[in-house]
This record gives structure tokens, sequence and C-alpha cells, in this order.
């Protein structure tokens, strides 16, 4: 009975992403409405990072040597920084829906570079189209911006460079882990991580918050910080690295196309946003090539003897240095 509760373990962590990440970006939308952009994830990286860090020191662990510790730099500076912090700046001037379905384009750039860097994975041919499909729907999600240059404003297209690079980011930060493991366990990993995304948002919380006299947040704002804090980064953020390294590529990005729909659904529901036909065609055909892409990665996964790259038991925090 353990045996199969531990099978399941895996999959129970990817569900909880799904539910919580699938409602962080409409939590940030109502966290920046009083909290200017670059506090919200500068406070929240900090205290979740402060109190995972601290959590496990109290209960034994060892603070990570070296060699992991550059490795938790980096995954910091690329999944929290370069990645998180981005979307809080972005959902001032765009839907939410309309950011999370071009988050959905994650799992095509984990494809490829789960194939270009070593250990490299081979990409099955089927895998290429679906990744010229996704592309294809993002193209027509960006028509009416694309038939209307003149029109379009210079944020659009800042937001636009932002989410690119945040969506690069995370997928080579998600890759970077699944292949550089570490001796620490999940949350002194993740609370290590958040610490350095902290620190490197400080200097910008400084540059871009000239009075600080002026920042009021209100009861809204806070309950979503709180929210942020609590769950998208100390639950979800420890169950998305676990699931990352004990599931396999075609499953652990999955995330990407499953939290943009419950995304829209919020932001229809709570934000009074609204969803074109154009947007609905071009999420359609972005979710159909990821899907193909996931189907080609799983049936190649399933073809081959799966390495053992994580223990399910690990998800426990360990009270041993």
């Amino acid at each position: 009975m353990s045996e199969r509760l531990s099978a399941w373990k895996p999959y129970m962590a990817l569900l909880a992403v799904y539910v919580i990440w699938g409602t962080t970006t409409g939590a940030i939308h109502l966290g920046v409405t009083s909290i200017p952009s670059a506090v919200l994830p500068c406070s929240r990286f900090l205290l979740a990072g402060s109190l995972l860090t601290a959590f496990c020191l109290f209960k034994g662990q060892s603070f990570p040597r070296w060699a992991d510790l550059k490795t938790h730099a980096i995954v910091g500076f690329l999944l929290f920084f370069a990645g998180n912090s981005i979307v809080c700046w972005t959902v001032k001037y765009m839907s939410t829906g309309f950011g999370s379905v071009l988050v959905a384009t994650t799992p095509l750039w984990m494809t490829l570079l789960s194939a270009l860097l070593p250990p490299r994975e081979r990409i099955p041919g089927l895998s290429l189209l679906g990744i010229f499909i996704g592309f294809g729907g993002m193209l027509i999600l960006l028509s009416p911006q694309l038939t209307h240059l003149r029109e379009t404003t210079d944020i659009f297209w800042m937001c636009m460079l932002g989410l690119a690079v945040m969506t690069f980011c995370w997928a080579l930060g998600s890759i970077y882990v699944r292949k550089h493991p570490t001796q620490d366990s999940l949350l002194m990993s993740v609370g290590v991580q958040n610490l350095v995304a902290g620190v490197l948002l400080l200097p910008v919380c400084w540059l871009t918050v000239p009075d600080w006299s002026a920042v009021h947040p209100t009861g809204t704002s806070i309950s979503a910080w709180l929210y942020l804090t609590l769950f998208g980064t100390m639950v979800a953020t420890p169950c998305y690295l676990f699931v990352l390294k004990a599931l396999p590529v075609s499953v652990s990005s999955t995330f990407a196309y499953v939290t943009p729909v419950l995304t829209v659904i919020f932001g229809a529901m709570f934000l009074n946003e609204t969803v074109t036909p154009t947007m609905a065609v071009g999420a359609a055909v972005i979710l159909c090539g990821v899907s193909l892409v996931q189907v080609m990665n799983r049936q190649q996964w399933a073809g081959k003897n799966r390495p053992k790259v994580f223990s399910p038991d690990e998800l426990e925090v360990s009270t041993s240095s």
C-alpha cells in the first residue's frame, strides 16, 4: 500500500501545481494593484526563502555546500528572478488570459532544451511538427496586433518580449534543475533559490519605487501576497521541483498548458476579462501543438528503461544533516 502511495506522490504533486499555479497569475494581478510590481515578488521570495531555509536548518539539515549553492543560485536567477518576477510586471499591462496562453509555449522550449543540453534527449519527428504548430498558434494569437502595428502600444511589445524572456528562462531553469541534481532536500533547495531571487530584486525595488511613502497596500493586495507566498511559493514550488525530477519532461511540463485554462477561467470570473475568438483559436492551436509534443515524448519515455533520477521519499523533509 505504501509503495502505491509513493508511486502516486509525483502525480498528486503535479495536481497541486495545476490548481495553485492556475490561480497565481490572477493573484499577482490583484497584488500589483497597490503593491509595486518589483516589491511583490521580492518580499514574497525573501519571506518564503527565509522561512523554508530556517525550518530546514532547525530540522538539522546542513546549509548547501558550495557546488550545490552555485546550482541553486543559477536556478533562482532563471526560475524566479528572470522568470516569475517578469509576470508581476506584465500583468499590469496585459490580460492574465492572454499572457497565460503565451506561457503555454514553455513545454516547447523545454523539449528543445532537453535535446540540446547534455545529456541530450532525442526529439521525435512528430514532436518537431508539434513545436512548429505551437508557434503557428502563437502567430494566430498575435494576429490582431500584427495587422494593426500602428495601433499597438510600445508597452504591449515590451510585455511580449518580457514574456518571451520569462518563458525561455523558466524552461532553461527547469531543464537545468533536472540535469543538475543536488544533495539538498526540496525545501532547502526552494528556500535558497528564493533567497537568491529576493536579494537580486532588492536593487530593482530601489530603482523602481521612487516614493515609498506613496505605497499603501490594500487588504486585497495583502491577501493576494499571502496566498502567493504560502501556496504559490512554499507549497507549489517544492511540488514542481519534485515533479521535474520524478516524472519525464513530457509529463512535468504539462503544467504550462493546464494552468492557462484555469487562469483564463479565473480572469473571466473575477477580473472581468473577455476571451476573443482569435484568442480561443490561437490557444487551441498552441495546445494542439504542445499536446502532440507531449504524446510523442511520453511514447519515447515508455519505450526505454526509465532512469532513476529521484526518490519519491525525498518529498519528505529530512531530519538528518
